[in-house]
């Protein structure tokens, strides 16, 4: 990639990672460094370490790791040029100087971002100003919309002809990327390409910097499907977007806490009235990734779904997803089988405030669920009931919360509560066994030397030389859990007369390895001294030597070997010396 490094280095010279990270998540201070919950997985434990001297942070959780650069990249779903641009546009400094042009991934997500924001321009247009569009304008209306909503998210309209946007783009953009884009189809049959929407009102969909990568489109009249969107492409996953993130961004962080709806128009409606802090996850039940997207922003959701069937089997699905990635869960179900848009036109944003306010946690909503879906009347309906629940009630950490909807068990089914605590107890001794079976890291122990021997080659650059030779004259690291990692440093200041952090990083093998050398680094204490590492790894070296003198002695006394006996016993005693 083409990028002068002066830029680089002007950027990552004004923009403090502990600035940029504290944007996104909430760190305390560890020593000289920070601590936090990793924004890249789930975590209860803080496991997200940032080095404010060198400017790089790194989980011992998910094992993500970078520079300032790196974390903007992967927060912000962005390419290097564009986290670059990011960062320079942030701190003032002139972005003449980037240069995509010549990497052609980069190069690609640029043209699909154009073609995406001239695309949404022409459906704004279509809305607007053709005979067609009236007829959506007046499907709008009738759902309330207002103009300030509708350009606020950019919504449009697309014509019924086959390639309105085929024509308005292809002036500017090749047949390939506008097909890459998704926006244009090609018929097999006729060997003609087409545009993929036609006929349905436009809700553009942004990445959560802002920019349009995708659009859902609703038929206006009969059709099928009633709701499209654009398929997969280099700049759009549907599993990894979630609608008005964007907008709503910064009302999340500000409340912490967001309310997830299903539709573009319970979303939109929510917005309208002032609540803001409204996602949506376009009609789907909540996946993995966008679980993963929404914690970024807070670890609290009130999911309000619709009440019918599909909403409910959803709901369900989504608790689960965002009980594994550590959310706090609340769960609206509104009156009169109502969604989010029909209830605010109904009932007014007073009385939804005043529920979204009462909602019950996850485990109550699905508590009332289990008992309203039965009579209850016999005892297998009551232990059909109570078997959904136990997976739930099992995974409570808290033990205060766990007692407490423990009692609300007994209260609404009638069970005697010894039997649940039992039943709790099994289930959750099948899940510790379960997540013993797939845990297959090991953790390293190391001895305070070698920690401190690392630590002094990593910071002591002048001196780091002369530790090297020692460790590679004696070979004392042999047999250590650590020795794959001396003979990397030792391999990597050979080669290039030091050894940098990051490099040493792209050289360990395993996950484990980069964990030791990232705790070394984070680790407070003592500051390492050159004289006392290498005094330490003499010491080690007269150990070793001792129990190899020790394992001869053995051998020649088995063998009534006395010559050899006496020369290995004043070898060992000049060694024990050396100790004293």
């Amino acid at each position: 990639m083409n990028l002068a490094h002066d830029l680089v280095d002007r950027v990552k010279g004004v923009a403090d990672i502990v600035d940029i990270i504290q944007a996104y998540v909430q760190l305390r201070k560890s020593g000289a460094n920070f601590l936090g919950l990793c924004p890249f997985h789930s975590e209860k434990t803080p496991s997200f370490h940032v080095h404010s001297s060198r400017q790089f942070f790194y989980c011992f959780g998910c094992h993500a790791k970078g520079d300032v650069l790196k974390f903007v990249e992967l927060m912000e779903g962005l390419s290097f040029s564009e986290a670059l641009r990011w960062l320079a546009e942030k701190y003032g400094i002139s972005v003449e100087k980037i240069n995509s042009s010549k990497n052609p991934k980069v190069q690609e997500r640029e043209v699909l971002f154009a073609i995406h924001s001239r695309a949404a321009q022409y459906f704004q247009e279509e809305l607007f100003k053709s005979r067609e569009g009236r007829l959506a304008q007046q499907y709008l209306n009738s759902r309330l919309v207002s103009q300030d909503s509708i350009k606020k998210f950019n919504l449009g309209y697309a014509p019924g002809g086959a390639n309105g946007l085929l024509q308005k783009l292809k002036r500017d953009f090749s047949l390939k990327h506008l097909k890459l884009s998704g926006l244009i189809q090609n018929s097999e049959k006729m060997n003609q390409s087409y545009d993929r929407f036609r006929k349905r009102v436009i809700f553009p969909i942004d990445n959560e910097s802002g920019k349009i990568i995708g659009f859902g489109g609703r038929v206006l009249g009969d059709g099928y499907p009633k709701y499209l969107n654009s398929p997969e492409t280099p700049i759009y996953s549907k599993s990894k977007t979630l609608f008005a993130l964007s907008y709503a961004r910064a009302e999340i962080r500000k409340q912490d806490l967001a309310i997830l709806v299903e539709g573009y128009l319970d979303c939109i409606a929510l917005h309208q009235v002032g609540i803001n802090n409204v996602i949506a996850s376009c009609g789907t039940s909540l996946t993995e990734p966008q679980a993963k997207l929404l914690g970024r922003f807070t670890k609290k959701v009130i999911v309000n779904f619709d009440p019918d069937q599909a909403g409910k089997s959803a709901a369900l699905r989504s608790i689960n997803i965002l009980l594994e990635n550590g959310f706090k869960i609340n769960v609206l179900s509104l009156p009169d089988q109502l969604d989010p848009d029909a209830y605010i036109k109904a009932q007014g944003v007073i009385e939804y405030r005043k529920l979204l306010q009462k909602a019950p946690s996850y485990f109550e909503h699905l508590l009332l669920q289990a008992r309203s879906e039965s009579s209850l009347s016999t005892v297998e309906e009551k232990v059909a009931a109570i078997d959904k629940l136990l997976p739930y009630l099992s995974r409570i950490s808290n033990r205060i919360e766990r007692e407490e909807n423990t009692r609300r068990v007994v209260e609404v089914f009638g069970i005697d509560e010894n039997a649940i605590r039992t039943e709790i107890k099994k289930t959750t001794q099948a899940g510790q066994k379960r997540l013993t079976m797939n845990h297959d890291r090991i953790s390293v122990q190391l001895m305070e030397g070698e920690k401190q021997t690392i630590k002094a080659i990593l910071e002591l650059d002048g001196q780091a030389g002369q530790i090297v030779n020692q460790l590679e004259d004696s070979k004392v690291y042999v047999g250590w859990h650590s020795e794959n990692i001396f003979q990397k440093i030792i391999s990597l200041f050979k080669q290039e007369g030091k050894v940098d952090f990051e490099r040493l990083q792209e050289l360990l093998p395993t996950a484990m390895e980069r964990d030791v050398i990232n705790g070394v680094v984070f680790s407070e204490g003592v500051e390492p001294r050159i004289d006392s590492c290498m005094e330490w790894i003499k010491r080690q070296k007269s150990t070793k030597e001792i129990a190899r003198l020790q394992k001869e002695i053995e051998e020649a006394s088995r063998s009534q070997d006395y010559k050899l006996l006496s020369n290995l016993y004043s070898k060992k005693e000049i060694e024990k010396r050396s100790l004293d």
